[in-house]
């Protein structure tokens, strides 16, 4: 693990317009982080998350693709087998109810923002159906248009965040194809507090899933790969 100051990446482009500077690269810029791999993050992560106080779990998604190798569904998705994409989906939400349940008893909330450009890209489309059995079984999802998360992006694209209550936040990273990179741990009281708060802004200004869904997902036709 290394320490660094994390900046806005060179290779993300600026874009000239009348739009804020991104708060949370101006945040992270000014907070000392320590650079994990993928699978220090994951141990960090793990060892970290049912710790969590009364703030709770916070994460923003920003990216429109992920790569998901190993997640049966999502290997049903990427093969264009659609319907048994979703069906593998319903299996899951067993898996779901325990590991929400179980965290409701451990007293903090699950809170999930996810941004939706238009179009809606077939990996979101697909995503959008695994948060939606999620946000069923306990999970708090909220939507956000891109025009919403634009807003905060003159110097670059804001950053996917993980938030573990008081303890620590995370500047997740990802290769240009959406593969998981590791990730930046942050635990200055002023780096938790700012990514929270501003996750928490994103939440309270989108949309439920729960509406969100009918109205714009669930009519559409399978994804075309």
């Amino acid at each position: 693990m290394s320490k660094r100051r994390v900046g806005p990446p060179a290779t993300l482009p600026v874009q000239r317009s009348e739009r804020r500077p991104s708060p949370m690269r101006e945040i992270l810029g000014r907070t000392l982080g320590i650079h994990l791999d993928g699978p220090s993050y994951l141990a960090d992560f793990n060892e970290r998350f049912w710790r969590i106080d009364h703030e709770g779990f916070w994460k923003l998604e920003r990216l429109q693709n992920y790569q998901e190798p190993g997640f049966a569904s999502w290997e049903a998705f990427r093969s264009g087998d659609w319907d048994g994409a979703l069906r593998l989906i319903d299996e899951l939400r067993p898996e779901f109810e325990r590991h929400l349940t179980r965290i409701r008893e451990a007293g903090f909330g699950h809170h999930r923002v996810r941004v939706v450009e238009e179009p809606i890209t077939p990996y979101v489309q697909w995503e959008l159906h695994v948060l939606q059995a999620k946000d069923q079984c306990g999970e708090d999802v909220a939507v956000v248009t891109g025009d919403q998360i634009r807003a905060f992006e003159e110097s670059g694209l804001q950053p996917d965040l993980v938030v573990l209550g008081s303890d620590a936040a995370y500047d997740v990273h990802y290769t240009r194809d959406g593969t998981p990179a590791g990730a930046t741990l942050f635990t200055a009281p002023a780096a938790v507090e700012g990514a929270r708060a501003f996750i928490r802004q994103l939440h309270q200004s989108g949309e439920k899933l729960e509406t969100y869904f009918p109205r714009r997902v669930a009519g559409l036709d399978a994804p075309r790969m």
